[in-house]
């Protein structure tokens, strides 16, 4: 496979920075290459004891990730691999579900989020960070998309005793920001499943980013 651009061609190119990166995780870049628009998620300015470990590892599982959802409309498209720190997609034009007033939100949004979730299982794999606001899209003709799979399992690796709660974790985390931003369309039966989860989420022990190597974003 011819990749669309190199490093070389990135180091030089017209780039706009998204999001900084913690100690740990990726900056993010906007790259024009061309006629195309690209998404760079780059674990190279990272230290390299994490850039050789942490970030090679997360890139090529977000990689396989992108790979195996290929075709869905609302998934990252053309996915490849930069090098062993950086995985790129085609960026998707829109607003992340934390920055789009509500108002603006169509009232099928969310159910076609659910569909969308849906058909992300039916390929075995789950999201698991799907609570986070940011981690949603609202494109540009108001549809939904799911960014960042850094998280993100492949369920044909995870014993099936467990693929029931991974499955209904994601779930939960389209209803959490259904309830949130459009309570009045969510339904009885929606608001309960929520509503069970939350209590089975409320005895995990490890929630957001571990204190013990919480630091700010890299200049």
């Amino acid at each position: 496979m011819v990749k669309p651009f190199t490093r070389r061609d990135f180091v030089k190119g017209d780039t706009d920075i998204l999001r900084k990166g913690r100690w740990a995780n990726s900056d993010l870049y906007r790259y024009q290459h061309g006629p195309g628009v690209w998404v760079v998620k780059d674990f190279l300015p990272c230290h390299p004891l994490v850039r050789k470990t942490w970030g090679r590892f997360f890139a090529k599982r977000e990689h396989r990730a992108f790979t195996k959802l290929e075709g869905i409309s609302g998934m990252p498209e053309a996915p490849f691999l930069m090098d062993d720190y950086a995985v790129c997609y085609k960026f998707i034009f829109g607003k992340t579900l934390k920055e789009m007033p509500p108002e603006l939100i169509s009232d099928d949004y969310f159910f076609q989020l659910e569909k969308l979730v849906g058909l992300m299982h039916a390929r075995n794999i789950v999201h698991l960070d799907i609570r986070n606001r940011e981690n949603i899209l609202v494109t540009d003709d108001g549809k939904p998309a799911l960014l960042d799979f850094q998280s993100s399992l492949n369920l044909e690796h995870i014993p099936k005793f467990f693929h029931k709660l991974l499955i209904e974790i994601d779930f939960s985390g389209v209803y959490k920001n259904w309830h949130k931003v459009k309570p009045q369309l969510l339904d009885d039966k929606r608001k309960a499943f929520l509503d069970r989860l939350n209590k089975k989420r409320s005895l995990w022990l490890f929630k957001g980013y571990p204190k013990l190597i919480r630091k700010e974003r890299r200049k």
